[in-house]
């Protein structure tokens, strides 16, 4: 064989080699890349819709026959569903899950109108129980504060509230600050400690 056959063979060999190592690059990246977008879609599944904390507008016609009490507040208000503007009453956002289920629960007061059920909620420390009876469930839910002061959402409406669905049942009390504004969301945190028949 001449010296150019030899040449030519050897740059069609690397060309072949190149070109496989090119096209099994591509493959693994694309299915890093299928990987990821799995994952962020598994992830998206899992958080409710994004929720405008202080304005929420999927008022639904549910009933929610419960009832949240928090003895340190000396608070004792029925939870709806079709309404943030009642007396004696907090919302709970329909995207959060029901009490006592996997993931968290949601629940918006006001500080100053409407009753001002929230008006001390500020005083509130870890350990500090909340109570929820639901009667439809006959259930009761104790939960406890884990922070409080610690969330406040400045750029609620910019980066609405999304509710996990998922792990440890957990409750969000939202309101408005400062007190009597809708400047930001301060969100208190529960954790569920103990569930119980009525």
């Amino acid at each position: 064989m001449s010296k150019y056959k030899i040449i030519a063979i050897l740059i069609i060999l690397a060309c072949v080699t190149l070109a496989a190592g090119i096209a099994i690059a591509g493959y693994q990246q694309m299915q890093n890349v299928t990987q990821a977008q799995k994952s962020v879609k598994d992830y998206q599944e899992k958080m409710s819709n994004p929720v405008n904390a202080l304005d929420p507008t999927d008022l639904t016609k549910s009933y929610v026959n419960a009832q949240l009490i928090i003895p340190k507040l000396n608070l004792n208000a029925s939870i709806r569903s079709d309404t943030v503007n009642a007396y004696n009453a907090v919302y709970h956002y329909p995207e959060s899950v029901m009490p006592g289920k996997p993931g968290e629960c949601g629940i918006l007061g006001h500080r100053t109108k409407y009753s001002g059920l929230f008006t001390n909620i500020a005083s509130l420390e870890p350990g500090d129980q909340a109570i929820i009876k639901d009667f439809a469930q006959r259930k009761k839910y104790v939960y406890e504060v884990t922070s409080n002061g610690n969330d406040i959402r400045w750029d609620y409406k910019t980066n609405p509230i999304r509710f996990s669905q998922e792990g440890q049942a957990r409750l969000l009390i939202v309101t408005c600050y400062p007190p009597g504004k809708k400047e930001a969301a301060w969100i208190t945190h529960f954790k569920m400690v103990s569930s119980s028949s009525l």
